[in-house]
């Protein structure tokens, strides 16, 4: 689903690439019986690919065997900007929408690369030491994102 903004001055679809590689918090958006369910992950970025960890059982597992179309929306400089009249009031942000298609990692080395994607993205810059048989039991998400564009919102663009 891929539409032309409605204000095309706010696109910022050649910075959504560098928005989405220097966060780590992400929504997850899926879909299972036509019911969206979205939730919030840390991830890292990879080779193109957006990695998240999670339970190697739960409904997110479920979802994904079912649907592997998902969404992934990261926001940075979020800011309410109040105005003496409500009416006025707006968000200041700068946003990535991202479209693609998730799959579990079942390959060892993916999914220790994948952590360490994770880990990295989020702030981590020692040595990765993760044991097979603790790896083995986690489950990695590795989105192949097929649609990437940015948008934002500053004062005065109305």
């Amino acid at each position: 689903m891929q539409r032309p903004l409605r204000k095309p001055q706010k696109q910022i679809n050649d910075q959504a690439q560098a928005i989405l590689e220097r966060n780590n918090i992400l929504c997850l958006g899926m879909c299972l019986d036509s019911q969206p369910y979205t939730i919030y992950m840390n991830y890292g970025c990879l080779n193109g690919k957006v990695y998240m960890h999670t339970g190697a059982k739960g409904l997110k597992i479920e979802i994904l065997d079912t649907n592997p179309r998902v969404s992934l929306t990261v926001m940075e400089e979020v800011e309410l900007m109040n105005a003496p009249d409500p009416c006025k009031w707006d968000v200041r942000y700068r946003s990535v929408v991202g479209l693609g298609r998730a799959s579990l990692v079942q390959d060892l080395d993916e999914k220790v690369a994948g952590l360490a994607a994770i880990a990295r993205q989020c702030g981590y810059d020692g040595e990765m030491k993760l044991p097979p048989e603790k790896v083995k039991g986690l489950a990695v998400i590795c989105v192949e994102v097929q649609h990437l564009s940015g948008k934002q919102n500053q004062m005065g663009e109305g």
